[in-house]
């Protein structure tokens, strides 16, 4: 018999639970499937129902009909990895971000054709074993191969302008200015239309490079990830009783966790740090806007995405502390958009030090300077913005930052690796392990001591004394 059960889901939207009980055609015994449908269609609810009972009654006849005739390939006809696939993603795309979405997305497109290689792809999803998905995951450890390309081996001869090579639509502008820095690679087609445009001989002026991509440690488990959460949703579902993907691996005798230990050299040190600050109190108030952005990094260890989403309404000057409330994020099919912040705990509020509130009085100001009441719209702009007081696209901050420790020949860290800074400093001037992970946003203190356990100072000369006491 066919049952189902007509719900709403949180967005008040219509979601239908079939179950059908059934033989299995592998011992003959009863058996519950479990299938869900979407209103996709926004039908309404008597007409979605109506839709819902000949679903169900088709399900039905399909199992019966392959019990019957002791089909080896009953699930071929019921759930397959691109059926569920199609499922499990109408659900990331009601509930979760656009980035994951589209992670999700990409994770389907490279399976799909794993899949479609080693002829599994119209085979159930019970047929794909351990051993397949160990298999899709270690091809991310070969080195991938882009094509051939070219870097410039010498200057151009002065003839040649890449001004009119841009102009002429031969190269991209970006490629014009690829092409004045040193190893900047391009393509064979790009290479040959510059040098049959000006006359010049490959040879000569461009040299072959090994261009080879090795796929991270970290993006590989961020695959492994999905491929776990979607082959639970068929657990969930009784299509099959073990999830194949929590056997494998992410490389020889690692583990599958995430979490690392962040090292010493992508931090600052504090006299790096101290030297950072002075650096930029140095620079003129002409790069206030960069200044403030790249100070705030460093002295909250908020994310990019929280920094990019930060208000002006989100400033406390009174209290002294700024408010975590939202990321701002970039997709390349919506653009930039907003959402809550990444986890429960990181919305939150974060104290600031007198001289950032100093600086942040300064910034203020500059806002004023060109918006007429400028007090009763702080809930319209942002913080991380460009000179034109307009927010900053994706990966702005990062180019600042790296510009400027080339500037002052400081040491290279990234965005991430100020949040990092950030943690590292209040560990190692014995801050609290529950205050510094209150306001970096972690769920638990687990989070933090497993990332900066070690910069935590020594305490053995306490322990001991202590000790002592007692004795």
């Amino acid at each position: 018999m066919a049952y189902f059960q007509i719900s709403r889901n949180a967005k008040g939207e219509l979601v239908a639970k079939v179950q059908v009980s059934c033989k299995n055609p592998d011992n003959g015994k009863s058996k519950l499937y479990v299938k869900r449908y979407y209103n996709t269609e926004n039908l309404s609810e008597p007409k979605f129902r109506k839709h819902v009972e000949l679903l169900a009654l088709e399900l039905e006849r399909d199992l019966n009909l392959a019990y019957q005739n002791a089909e080896s390939e009953l699930h071929t006809g019921v759930l397959t990895f691109s059926e569920l696939m199609k499922e499990w993603k109408e659900t990331v795309r009601l509930n979760h971000s656009v980035n994951y979405y589209e992670h999700v997305c990409e994770v389907e497109k490279r399976f799909t054709a794993f899949l479609k290689d080693h002829y599994l792809i119209d085979k159930p999803i019970s047929e794909i074993r351990v051993r397949d998905v160990q298999l899709f995951l270690n091809s991310f450890s070969l080195y991938q191969h882009n094509g051939i390309q070219f870097r410039l081996k010498k200057d151009f001869p002065p003839s040649v302008s890449l001004r009119e090579l841009a102009e002429k639509k031969i190269i991209p502008r970006s490629t014009s200015y690829n092409l004045r820095r040193k190893g900047a690679h391009i393509g064979i087609k790009m290479v040959e239309s510059i040098c049959e445009y000006c006359k010049l001989n490959r040879d000569k002026y461009f040299e072959m490079v090994d261009n080879v991509k090795r796929y991270s440690p970290e993006t590989v488990k961020g695959y492994r990830r999905v491929l776990r959460t979607l082959f639970n949703e068929a657990v969930r579902y009784e299509w099959i009783e073990k999830n194949p993907v929590c056997s494998t691996k992410i490389g020889i005798g690692s583990n599958n966790v995430s979490l690392r230990a962040v090292p010493e050299k992508e931090v600052f040190s504090f006299a790096e740090a101290k030297e950072f600050v002075k650096q930029l109190d140095a620079l003129d108030d002409e790069f206030i806007y960069k200044k403030v952005v790249l100070k705030l990094m460093l002295l909250t260890g908020v994310r990019t995405a929280e920094m990019h989403g930060l208000r002006w309404s989100d400033v406390d000057f009174e209290r002294k502390v700024i408010h975590i409330r939202r990321n701002r994020l970039y997709s390349r099919n919506i653009g930039s958009y907003e959402k809550e912040p990444k986890t429960r705990t990181s919305n939150r509020e974060i104290p600031l030090t007198d001289a950032l509130v100093e600086d942040l009085k300064k910034y203020y100001k500059w806002f004023e300077i060109a918006f007429d009441d400028f007090e009763k719209q702080l809930d319209d702009f942002y913080l991380a913005v460009n000179i034109y007081r307009e927010p900053l696209a994706s990966g702005v901050i990062g180019k600042w930052l790296k510009k400027f420790e080339e500037q002052w020949g400081l040491k290279h860290v990234t965005c991430h690796g100020l949040r990092h800074t950030y943690c590292s400093l209040l560990l190692s001037q014995n801050v609290p392990i529950q205050t510094v992970t209150k306001y970096m946003g972690h769920s638990d203190s687990t989070v933090t001591l497993q990332v900066y356990a070690h910069f935590i100072p020594d305490t053995k000369e306490k322990v001991v004394n202590a000790l002592n006491n007692i004795i």
